[in-house]
């Protein structure tokens, strides 16, 4: 098994590299297993992030409004959207 770390500056293009790679590997039959997550903003302000599996399930993973714990940073965190 391969594992892959991207990393770099916030909106450089991380998420759009891995999901064209998702497809890539997707395409050619090869299995893929993991999650990619984007930001959640309303009026210009990141409230939270998204987590979405590959194969298409959607959750919030973490939000302003939810109350914790766990927290990360002004971040409540849903643990069960993360499973």
């Amino acid at each position: 098994m391969t594992k892959i770390l991207l990393e770099g500056r916030p909106g450089v293009g991380k998420t759009t590299v891995v999901r064209a790679c998702i497809d890539r590997l997707i395409r050619t039959g090869t299995p893929v297993r993991g999650f990619t997550t984007s930001e959640i903003r309303v009026g210009g302000r990141r409230v939270g992030f998204q987590i979405e599996a590959v194969g298409g399930a959607l959750g919030v993973l973490a939000h302003v409004d939810f109350p914790g714990p766990p927290l990360v940073g002004r971040y409540g965190v849903d643990l069960q959207a993360f499973e």
